[in-house]
């Protein structure tokens, strides 16, 4: 089959290029010539293969086939020829024995469709097939990751089957793992205690040592723990609020005294006027420190005692709920402690309380006053 028609020769009056491209009228296109090196040259035997090929591609594919199929052999493959024949695009080869074929071996046209570009089909196959492997490598990435992460692991729930009943309240019991290991204590969940409820009664233990039995013990004794807030919570919360609305007129008195008695470094109606101010200010204090202590300290320190805690557990629930009531400065209140806060709040016998704390602020400021007009007197004297 002609690829190339002929092309008539040149006229004398055309240029060189001209006339050369018209002496060789076939081309450009690509040889593959298969030689064994160990014949000489001339000798029967020696040329092993050859084609032409007008596809570049296509030669590439049929040099590399040669290559891989008979390593002895030398291929050379040329692109871009010219001729002024036609190219043998049928080609030849030898077999074994010698005898010239016409077009390619097997061997080698199966190679060349090995080494064919993928078509579009599966190209896509293969993209899916990576992108597949891509997100499996991704998916057991993220289980390692999640492997690793602290996990949140229920121990118990309400109404499962326990060697003892759960509380009323109870809603499940968690521990946090990582990696499968526990990591830290078992954490109980209730529903919210008004303080309302009965006191949590603790289960006989009897002899079980079970793992579940001695869970559900420790839950009563988390569930009795806040039951006994709640019931602070419930008690104190009128004592605060009350204690709250009466102490500005405590703190009122204290600031009389010591706006006083600043006053007397520069007495701005005289010496005398500033003294009676002092003392009036002394005196307007007392009644308002003693209403104080008997009626709000004393229900602050001894309020929830019944609950069986200490005095600093009471003194840091009651700054807790002062902060959940919206009430500020309550550090600031002259509050003091009772040495038993199970007493009846209005015999128990405060310590360093209010009172204290204006007589510790008044009696030197009187000892002072006492001091300066005995040296004012004799020096006037």
């Amino acid at each position: 089959m002609r690829l190339w028609p002929r092309r008539r020769g040149s006229r004398s009056s055309r240029r060189d290029g001209e006339e050369a491209a018209a002496l060789m009228p076939y081309g450009p296109y690509s040889s593959v010539r298969v030689r064994n090196e160990e014949i000489e040259r001339g000798e029967p035997g020696r040329d092993v293969a050859y084609c032409c090929f007008t596809d570049a591609d296509e030669a590439t594919r049929c040099h590399a086939a040669w290559q891989r199929h008979a390593p002895d052999l030398k291929s050379t493959l040329i692109h871009g020829r010219r001729s002024a024949i036609e190219p043998d695009v049928e080609g030849y080869y030898l077999q074994a024995d010698g005898t010239r074929h016409s077009g390619q071996p097997p061997e080698i046209l199966a190679l060349m469709a090995e080494l064919a570009p993928p078509s579009a089909e599966e190209v896509a196959a293969r993209q899916a097939r990576e992108a597949e492997q891509a997100l499996e490598a991704v998916r057991a990435e993220k289980a390692a990751w999640e492997a690793r992460q602290p996990k949140e692991i229920v121990l118990a729930e309400a109404g499962d089957d326990a060697p003892i009943a759960h509380h009323d309240k109870f809603l499940k019991a968690t521990r946090m793992t990582v990696g499968g290991q526990p990591v830290d204590r078992v954490k109980f969940h209730f529903a919210e205690f008004t303080g309302d409820e009965p006191e949590p009664a603790m289960p006989a233990r009897g002899d079980s040592d079970s793992e579940q039995h001695r869970l559900v013990c420790d839950e009563f004794d988390v569930a009795r723990a806040l039951w006994a807030k709640a019931v602070y919570r419930r008690k104190a919360t009128p004592v605060l609020r009350a204690a709250a609305a009466a102490w500005p007129g405590v703190a009122e008195a204290f600031t009389r005294i010591t706006e006083a008695w600043a006053d007397l470094d520069h007495p701005p109606h005289g010496w005398e006027v500033a003294v009676k101010r002092l003392l009036d200010a002394h005196d307007h204090a007392r009644p308002i420190v003693d209403d104080w202590e008997h009626v709000h300290a004393r229900k602050l320190a001894t309020v929830g005692a019944e609950l069986t805690f200490t005095g600093a557990e009471l003194g840091e629930l009651r700054k807790q709920l002062s902060v959940e009531l919206g009430i500020t400065a309550i550090e600031e209140w002259h509050i003091g402690h009772v040495e038993d806060p199970g007493t009846d709040p209005l015999r128990a016998e405060l310590t360093d309380g209010a009172s204290v704390k204006l007589q510790n602020l008044i009696q030197p400021q009187r000892d002072r006053l006492a001091l300066i007009t005995d040296v004012a007197g004799r020096l006037t004297a």
